[in-house]
């Protein structure tokens, strides 16, 4: 379904289905883009989102399985749990990112430009505010082994998120062409 900020995009056609009957389809009719960096750089920048977020899951699920007293204290575990969703963002957008060959509509674009890097610096705010309540969680009551090595898991994240955030320059599409109009409309 098209949300109504790219309806302008589409324009419904009739198409000759199966069976022979006439199907109303919505057909896209916007400007097409294309990524500024050369394809090896492209195919370079999806194996480093793929990677690091793979990577990203495997550290929030590893800390899940930690018990630790810093994990069991509010004003660090909740804004550890609030990760998992901007990461579940971020992995469709790397989804996207990864299935996008050469032109991509409107809505790939502002998926993988905009919807992206924020689910991306929302990883990296709320581990950030994990690491603030760890340090909180320290003055408090002090550290155990398991609870730096929480911590540690916890910048881990950061550091990665922050990397990724980093590299949002290199995800900048430009207007590649137009889909064709037919000269005709349907009456």
């Amino acid at each position: 379904m098209v949300s109504r900020k790219y309806a302008s995009d589409y324009r419904l056609e009739n198409i000759e289905g199966k069976n022979g009957k006439i199907v109303t389809k919505p057909v896209y009719r916007g400007d097409l883009f294309g990524f500024l960096k050369p394809t090896e750089e492209i195919k370079r920048l999806k194996t480093i989102f793929i990677a690091t977020t793979v990577i990203e899951w495997c550290l929030f699920f590893l800390s899940l399985l930690l018990n630790t007293r810093a994990g069991r204290t509010m004003y660090v575990s909740l804004p550890f749990l609030a990760v998992a969703f901007p990461l579940l963002g971020q992995s469709d957008g790397v989804w996207t990112f990864v299935s996008t060959k050469s032109d991509a509509t409107r809505m790939i674009k502002d998926k993988i430009t905009e919807k992206l890097i924020s689910w991306i610096f929302a990883v990296l705010f709320f581990s950030f505010c994990s690491i603030i309540g760890h340090i909180v969680f320290w003055i408090r009551n002090g550290e155990t082994v398991i609870d730096a090595v929480f911590l540690v898991l916890t910048v881990l994240l950061l550091f990665l998120s922050w990397n990724l955030f980093v590299k949002r320059k290199d995800l900048e599409m430009k207007k590649t062409g137009t889909t064709v109009l037919p000269e005709k409309e349907d009456q």
